[in-house]
């Protein structure tokens, strides 16, 4: 019976099928398009293999030799297996940390048994870093050559080049397209896309696979062209805004009729009241001080006095409030001022540090502010803070966030044979990462050798520094005094330059910094992990 079965369990083998059996095979399944394909992490696993991780020099070639081994599977599980935070997210290395990350992916046709995709068949690809924002999406956009900065995405599976996107065939429809565009202030950014390539043919031929491969990118030098946006000041929650309102002055504030400090006296630079070491209190030097911080807030933090509508609403507030500058023989006033006039060239005096060549004296009193009027000064002093957020802000840089969440997703545009535009193809994200800041990582350690104090009459400047006449002579006086804050740059007006060596400026940094370490251990305790000191050989 088992000798009788064995041939007829062959013939139901695929392998035994008549061959014009197998070719009518195909045309009984399901009808698919034939250029119908689906791009996903190798080896069809899920988001969280997307991306593998190398410190080889070499890291691509690394990766490539590990995939092309016959224990594949076992050493691209090792390169998967990185740290994450506290809260499970991954979190990739700057190439700095001698770590490099890749996206390993396969494109195959979505059929049985998957085939891959023939590599010829591609147009076009690519991936997208993305962050995440809220329940969306941004993309590092642009629009020409002006870079517009992480963006909200209105449609995550559009085409990354709007010059690809699908458009209507009619040029009436496409006007009218146009038209809805532009009233809806719509604009079509590009979004950065970073390269995708193709493993080597060989290497394609013996997985039986198309792979592709990317690398993560986890830094960069680019810079938004455009203000970062401010902050939404006006909708805080509770909490957070009454923190912002007790920042303010209490001049912004309501608050009784108050006698100013140095009353009548002509305002001096040399009052110097920020530096002052009294507290904000009663007494004469306490209330001095807090008139100049209030006159650093309109003058620094809020831009009173900057050109622009939220300055100019606050001055016209401040305009309306009257100084008694000086009374007469009967005690009424003889002399006023507008508030917003007074502290625009007060401040240049008490806090610039500026001549007050006006003779410009205090006030003698800053009269009553009440509820009303204290509400509207506050509330125009936080409308003061967007614009100055956006006029101090500089360029965002692209990787700004330290704790901002990303994800990387790749695509391909397949050719048509029907002669269409390519048909675009993406994968499912990848898993949400973070990316280390420069002064974490757990990447192998940078080494500096220094010459062995026999050697240090070999060394040689190497570096040239060159120096304006007043810092050469500054640098020239008397240590002791420079060290006690009374230096000169009094003297000859001529420039220097001097060389230096960077070994010796090396060892003087390093012996300054271990006493450094040494004394600040005190307060910090961190001599245990900031500085690991191991026995070695004596370098021959």
């Amino acid at each position: 019976m088992v000798a009788a079965a064995a041939p007829a369990a062959r013939a139901l083998s695929p392998r035994a099928l008549h061959p014009a059996v197998r070719r009518r095979l195909p045309a009984r399944l399901p009808e698919i398009a034939p250029h119908e394909v689906m791009l996903r992490p190798f080896g069809g696993g899920q988001p969280s293999t997307m991306i593998v991780t190398a410190s080889e020099t070499d890291f691509i070639g690394a990766v490539l030799d590990d995939l092309a081994a016959p224990d594949s599977d076992r050493r691209l599980g090792g390169r998967r297996g990185r740290r994450r935070g506290k809260d499970g997210v991954l979190e990739l290395h700057l190439p700095m940390h001698r770590r490099f990350h890749l996206v390993l992916l396969e494109a195959a046709c979505r059929m049985p048994g998957s085939p891959r995709l023939d590599p010829a068949k591609i147009d076009s690809m690519g991936l997208v870093l993305r962050r995440a924002d809220g329940a969306g999406w941004a993309g590092w956009m642009r629009n020409a050559s002006q870079r517009r900065g992480w963006l909200g995405l209105a449609g995550d599976t559009l085409d990354p080049d709007p010059a690809m996107r699908p458009s209507p065939r009619s040029q009436a429809a496409r006007q009218i397209a146009a038209l809805i565009a532009s009233r809806r202030g719509e604009t079509a950014f590009a979004e950065e896309t970073i390269g995708l390539f193709a493993a080597p043919p060989d290497l394609c031929a013996k997985l039986g696979k198309t792979v592709l491969y990317g690398l993560v990118p986890v830094a960069s030098a680019e810079e938004s062209d455009v203000a970062p946006p401010a902050p939404d000041y006006a909708n805080l929650d509770a909490t957070e805004a009454a923190a912002f309102r007790e920042h303010l002055s209490s001049y912004l504030k309501p608050r009784p009729q108050l006698d100013m400090p140095r009353a009548g006296q002509v305002l001096n630079p040399a009052w110097r009241p920020l530096e002052s070491s009294a507290e904000e209190d009663d007494s004469t030097d306490g209330r001095l001080k807090s008139f100049a911080i209030f006159l650093q807030q309109l003058l620094a933090e809020l831009g009173a006095f900057e050109p622009g509508p939220t300055g100019q609403a606050l001055r016209t507030a401040l305009d309306a409030i009257e100084l008694t500058m000086a009374l007469d023989a009967f005690g009424q006033p003889s002399s006023t001022m507008r508030a917003g006039d007074f502290t625009q060239a007060a401040a240049q005096i008490l806090v610039a540090g500026e001549a007050n060549t006006s003779r410009l004296t205090m006030p003698l009193a800053w009269p009553e502010i009440d509820t009303t009027r204290g509400a509207q000064l506050s509330g125009l002093a936080m409308a003061c803070l967007p614009a100055r957020f956006v006029a101090l802000s500089p360029p965002a840089p692209k990787f700004e966030r330290v704790a901002a969440q990303y994800a990387v997703r790749a695509f391909i545009r397949v050719a048509r044979p029907d002669g269409c535009p390519p048909q675009l193809v993406w994968t499912e994200y990848s898993e949400k990462f973070r990316i280390l800041p420069w002064w974490e990582s757990d990447g192998p350690a940078a080494k500096i050798a220094l010459p062995d104090i026999s050697d240090l009459k070999k060394i040689k400047p190497s570096v040239a520094v060159q120096m304006p006449p007043a810092i050469a002579n500054l640098l020239k006086g008397d240590a002791k005094k420079l060290a006690d804050g009374e230096g000169s740059t009094n003297g000859l007006d001529i420039a220097w330059i001097c060389s230096f060596s960077i070994p010796a400026i090396t060892i003087c940094a390093f012996i300054v910094l271990s006493i450094f370490l040494s004394m600040l251990n005190l307060i910090f305790g961190w001599m245990a992990w900031i500085k690991i000191c191991i026995p070695i050989p004596k370098p021959k």
